[in-house]
């Protein structure tokens, strides 16, 4: 039998919002966070014992920004609850099958009582802690962390460290959602009329995560979802913005609006990401976005994204490009290199894994686009040059095809090749 939330846990109907989505706030789903880093923190220190120096909460969950809706007498969490788990310097990193069975147990757990969520973790040394290259995920981490298990101070004493953002690591949680709005393929081929929950999450999160990287590239990041969307009205207001190769009324209000959806407070009116057009609004906005920030980074004329990656690609250090074949090497282990061999190093003349998996990413979705009309294009988006590349070429990019596929792969085939790449290469690497 489920045990029973507790009074905390409990989602009252009164805390729902428009859509049934709420924000992860006090006193609303206290509980429920709490029990999610206590259930981690156990887990943690039963499995790795003595090795164990530190468990972190980071990402949304931590900021009080997760989004989750109630599901019967469960909260179903959209957003991931992710943790940094330090060990001591002199251990080993726990294996990837330790870590999954960590978060499978976990997970498991959580569900028994009632509360719904993905857990992820990255388990490193905490002299990762000291080389986190202007990131993103470093900034919020070291500013927004939470220390479930530990010193306190492990995170405070390094907080000057998060000073500003490089272009590249802006660029890349672009690429990232890019890939991961790939997620909506099977429904969207569908042809539904109307987008479900969890699609409208997707797009919800790459209108939150463009605003982001474009910030990073005004040098204006701050963290925080809400935070960002008030950071990004200032520059409008100021004409901050009139470089952006769309609309910036339009991609504000995107922004303010998918903001509030994203911490729960509720649409503004009816959906803007409800519909299958939406979808094409997004990546054609997503397309822009690449060739602007690629063209900034390059100093260059704006063309096509996909020719605005080429160029990046040449331009990547093979230092950088080896080490990306190298955690594939690693992972696969031998026997699996020597079968994929040839492949890998005709793929590695091009660029790194990531950049590989960027570019299939990139003509994937780009069949989203098809051409807006003056009558329904609120972005003054223009059209750019796309590809005509045929399905199955895409996945000439990945460094392992899904050989499962039939031979002549659809939509969901391709798409669900690329997202495997991108977590088994990607994901727990930042090379």
């Amino acid at each position: 039998m489920k045990p029973a939330l507790n009074s905390d846990e409990r989602v009252s109907s009164s805390h729902s919002t428009a859509g049934g989505l709420a924000v992860s706030s006090a006193p609303r789903d206290t509980g429920a966070k709490s029990r999610i880093a206590d259930t981690m923190r156990r887990w943690c220190l039963q499995t790795l014992g003595v090795r164990l120096k530190a468990v972190v909460l980071t990402g949304s969950l931590a900021r009080n920004e997760a989004t989750w809706q109630p599901t019967g007498d469960a909260i179903s969490f959209l957003s991931d609850a992710e943790f940094v788990v330090i060990v001591d310097d002199k251990e080993e990193i726990p294996s990837p099958a330790l870590i999954m069975l960590i978060t499978k147990g976990a997970e498991e757990e959580l569900r028994n009582y009632g509360v719904l969520c993905k857990l992820s973790f990255a388990a490193v040394h905490e002299s990762f802690l000291l080389d986190l290259d202007e990131t993103i995920f470093g900034y919020e981490l070291l500013s927004c962390g939470e220390v479930v298990y530990g010193d306190p101070a492990i995170l405070r004493s390094k907080a000057g460290l998060a000073t500003r953002i490089n272009q590249e690591d802006a660029w890349r949680m672009l690429a990232n959602r890019t890939v991961e709005l790939l997620e909506i393929v099977p429904e969207f081929v569908n042809g539904p009329d109307r987008l479900s929950e969890a699609a409208q999450y997707r797009l919800t999160k790459l209108y939150c995560d463009m605003a982001t990287s474009v910030l990073a590239f005004k040098q204006q990041f701050t963290p925080g979802y809400q935070a960002r969307a008030g950071k990004l009205c200032d520059l409008h207001t100021r004409s901050r913005l009139s470089d952006l190769p769309f609309d910036g009324d339009w991609f504000v209000d995107m922004v303010r609006r998918c903001t509030g959806y994203k911490v729960g407070l509720g649409w503004q009116g009816d959906s803007p990401v409800a519909s299958p057009h939406s979808v094409r609004v997004a990546v054609a906005a997503l397309r822009s976005l690449w060739t602007w920030e690629l063209a900034q980074m390059h100093a260059t004329e704006m063309t096509s994204p996909e020719t605005m990656l080429k160029l990046h690609m040449q331009k990547q250090k093979l230092q950088d490009r080896l080490r990306g074949w190298a955690f594939v090497v690693r992972r696969r282990g031998m026997l699996d290199s020597l079968r994929h061999g040839w492949r890998w190093l005709r793929l590695s003349r091009l660029a790194s894994p990531r950049y590989c998996v960027y570019a299939a990413a990139l003509h994937a979705v780009s069949r989203f686009e098809f051409q807006v009309s003056s009558t329904a294009n609120p972005a003054g988006l223009s059209r750019l040059e796309t590809r005509n590349l045929k399905l199955g070429a895409m996945l000439n990019w990945l460094p392992i095809p899904n050989l499962s596929v039939r031979t002549v792969p659809d939509e969901k085939d391709i798409a669900e090749a690329i997202l495997w790449n991108y977590r088994e290469f990607l994901v727990e690497t930042r090379a």
